[in-house]
């Protein structure tokens, strides 16, 4: 058969060589979401909007105190009050003594009765018939405290003598899950002969507070049972996960579970990685099981702020350069409160740099669960971004000529990538040169671009620019599976099952089908979210839309392959014989275009795909012969796929090859300290666009996540009590449109992702690096280092030496 129609396996190294020449859907513009008009007119429906009859709501006691035990508890007065149906205490038997492992370590009980941060949901959970009378019941429940001492710096609960801040999971505040990187010394090369021959060596200490975030729809789901059959409603990411963890938890066999995953709004990591999620769950399914009834439980937004960014750190760095800028060796010493990631990827994994040595320390302190929030690539950014913003500051180089010179992989040079790309088939582009050049142009850069506080402009404030760059994620880690079908009528449907929190993702899917089974966009249709046991790859993070385009690939091939095989077939029936719509013809003689089947050799012989399949019914009894082809279905065809990769889809011997590249050009008032954001232009290389607007809408609103990170989010805890104590969005500051002025993003397409169609995933990226930029241009600016993120007024002020 015709290599179109061969099943083409993903080789993890190779570019895509079986991309289209040219595409007649993907990358098209002004195609209209699938999601947009019920997003738009307020009629979509997510998991808070749901009533079910009979449905009670549970709500979760919270610890007054950062790190405290329940001595006693009476819950008498909380079960008599009227509407109450049910309390779930920490010492009932459906919960003592189960424990669950939580993310990165450490294990605590289904229902703790002991708290180490204060706000954590412990103790007791009440389903009463509304929410109101359940936040009566939780007030009148008497709780007696042992309150132990509670630490909240990284470094200072390693000291010793320090509190214990988890003394139920372990005799000491490191992490205690071995063999573990996060607690071990990563290195390449000899960092300190570099130090020695180097011609300049900085050392400097960079700050970044706990921040974190909170999702535009506060957290909630919804349980009921239907005999030894749960049924879950969730707002979550991670929706078929459930599965395998109401199992754990409750010893429901996975296939008595069904899963529904409505619309989730806004949805960015964190909470779906952290073990509440689950526990909230399968505790309100124990108060379903004792009442009979459906119960959701709600957070409210205080409730809400129970995580934080795996970017809470502290980082010591000693950097050696050389005069041209070349960076020869750095060395790192990271502390992290409560998770850790690799503080040296970005450093390893997108540049030449020889010398690297990095020592990750994770320390347990009683403040919430960080994690991958808007993305765990944080931390690596984090170095990235001040490592070279200082050695091009030191050099008094322009620091998009430092990136350039230290572009590579793994301590090798951009030739040695260029060898990469020549043996496997990738176009020979600097994608970092070109996201730069592109960069620069937007935003004047050679015009503006000036040395450190050398700018004071007529309105007496001081003019600054900014760059930050990184390589993209190009992330295909994770599986999936779906099926597509093409009905009577000649429209096609995706089946398979996911999440939608709002990028966009089921319109690209049907623009892969589309295009690959040569239909119109407008003939295929996908909004599956209900449990149809093919699960796609959830959100999650950047490798969303790449798993998932193998998947739909795939299976659209496939699909296709039957449908030239049924228009070129013989069909015999019991009752009537169908001849086939192109007689004498064979598959590989056929082409689908605009959803017309026609003959290559001569066009002008052709038939819509309803004609093709209108009088084929998968239902009735097929001859053998036809059998082999579909048999299945009502519908005329039906295939399906399945695609997995490994954790990160960075298989040994491979390199990230696309990059991004951010600028920024700001005024600080130094009388005030207040810096504004004049423009903000962002440049991804996401190796093939296929959908241009999805991709801006990442870029456009990652650069107000991770700018408003920058300028003014981070928790605010009383050092004297450990209470949070800007657990709201009044006091926690998110940025608007106000906050930041012209956005100009910019895609470059060199087609070197490992992807489909030599795509990468864009999901985390701006949100992630951008949190970055503005250090590079306060420094532009006023002259003076704020290694302290985020950037509020006050640490612009004494910098300058006026607070």
């Amino acid at each position: 058969m015709a290599e179109d129609f061969k099943e083409m396996p993903n080789n993890p190294l190779e570019h895509d060589k079986y991309a289209p020449k040219e595409f007649k859907v993907l990358g098209r513009r002004g195609i209209t979401r699938i999601d947009g008009y019920k997003k738009a007119a307020g009629k979509a429906i997510y998991t808070r909007d749901i009533q079910l009859p009979g449905m009670l709501y549970a709500k979760f006691l919270t610890s007054p105190y950062p790190n405290a035990r329940i001595s006693k508890m009476d819950t008498s007065k909380a079960e008599n009050l009227p509407g109450v149906r049910a309390v779930l205490r920490y010492d009932d038997p459906e919960v003592f003594g189960r424990r669950v492992v939580t993310t990165y370590g450490g294990c605590e009980d289904m229902l703790a009765g002991y708290a180490y941060f204060e706000g954590q949901q412990i103790g007791a959970v009440v389903a009463a018939d509304t929410e109101q009378i359940a936040r009566e019941a939780l007030k009148l429940i008497d709780v007696e405290w042992d309150v132990r001492p509670f630490v909240l710096d990284p470094e200072g609960a390693l000291r010793s003598g320090a509190p214990l801040a988890r003394p139920e999971w372990a005799d000491n505040n490191l992490n205690e899950v071995p063999p573990s990187p996060l607690s071990e010394v990563f290195r390449i090369g000899n960092v300190e002969a570099a130090f020695e021959q180097a011609d300049k060596v900085i050392e400097f200490k960079a700050v970044r507070r706990y921040h974190g975030g909170a999702d535009t729809e506060l957290p909630c789901g919804i349980v009921r049972w239907e005999g030894d059959c749960l049924e879950l409603w969730l707002h979550h990411q991670h929706p078929y996960e459930h599965k395998w963890t109401m199992h754990k938890y409750l010893g429901v066999p996975m296939n008595k579970i069904k899963v529904n995953a409505p619309y989730n709004g806004g949805m960015y990591g964190g909470w779906n990685w952290i073990a509440y999620s689950q526990i909230a769950t399968g505790i309100t399914a124990i108060l379903a099981k004792r009442t009979a009834r459906p119960v959701k439980w709600v957070f409210d937004r205080r409730e809400d702020f129970v995580f934080g960014s795996a970017d809470a750190m502290v980082t010591y760095f000693k950097v050696g350069a050389n005069k041209d800028g070349t960076i020869s060796s750095v060395k790192l010493k990271s502390f992290y409160e409560n998770t850790g990631f690799w503080a040296e990827t970005h450093l390893l994994e997108n540049t030449r740099i020889p010398n690297i040595e990095a020592e990750n320390v994770t320390a347990r302190v009683n403040k919430g669960p960080t994690i991958a929030l808007r993305c765990e690539q944080l931390p690596g950014c984090f170095v990235m971004a001040h490592v070279f913003n200082h050695v091009a500051a030191e050099l008094d180089m322009d620091p998009t000529e430092v990136a350039l010179k230290n572009d590579g992989a793994e301590g090798k040079d951009i030739n040695y990538l260029n060898k990469f790309k020549r043996k496997h088939g990738f176009p020979l582009r600097d994608s970092l040169r070109e996201c730069i050049e592109a960069g620069k142009k937007a935003i004047g850069w050679d015009k503006k671009w000036h040395p450190a506080g050398a700018k004071e402009l007529p309105n007496g404030k001081m003019h600054g620019m900014g760059f930050i760059w990184s390589h993209e994620w190009d992330d295909n880690r994770g599986a999936g599976v779906a099926g597509v079908f093409i009905q009577q009528d000649g429209s096609a449907n995706i089946v398979a099952f996911r999440t939608d929190i709002g990028v966009n993702a089921e319109t690209t899917y049907c623009q892969v089908v589309a295009e690959e089974l040569g239909m119109k966009f407008e003939d295929v249709f996908f909004r599956q979210q209900d449990d149809v046991y093919l699960p796609l790859m959830t959100p999650d993070g950047s490798c969303n839309l790449t798993t998932n385009s193998y998947v739909l690939r795939k299976a659209a091939r496939k699909a296709k392959r039957r449908l030239l095989e049924l228009a070129t077939t013989e069909v015999h029936l019991i009752e009537r014989n169908i001849a086939p719509a192109f007689p004498g013809m064979q598959p590989e003689d056929l082409e689908v275009k605009g959803s017309e089947i026609f003959v290559k050799s001569d066009p002008s012989k052709r038939k819509k795909i309803a004609e093709v399949v209108k009088d084929m019914d998968g239902s009735m009894n097929w001859g053998l012969e036809y059998a082999a082809i579909q048999c299945t279905t009502h519908a005329p065809v039906f295939a399906w796929a399945y695609h997995r990769q490994g954790r990160y889809g960075t298989e040994p011997g491979r390199h990230r090859l696309c990059r991004q590249a951010h600028f920024c050009e700001i005024e600080v008032d130094t009388e005030t300290g207040k810096i504004e954001i004049k423009k903000i232009v962002n440049v991804n290389d996401v190796g093939k666009a296929l959908s241009p607007e999805a991709v801006e809408g990442q870029q456009y609103g990652g650069t107000y996540m991770g700018i408003g990170r920058n300028l003014n989010e981070e928790y605010v805890w009383d050092p004297c009590s450990g209470v949070l104590l800007n657990g709201n969005l009044l006091e926690y500051k998110w940025a608007t449109m106000l906050d930041i002025g012209e956005i100009e993003t910019i895609i470059v397409e060199t087609g070197m992702g490992y992807g489909p169609y030599g795509t990468v995933g864009i999901g985390e990226d701006v949100a992630t690096i951008t949190t970055y930029l503005l250090e590079s241009a306060v420094f532009n600016a006023i002259g003076k280092w704020i290694d302290d993120g985020p950037i509020t007024p006050d640490k612009v002020l004494k910098a300058l030496g006026k607070a």
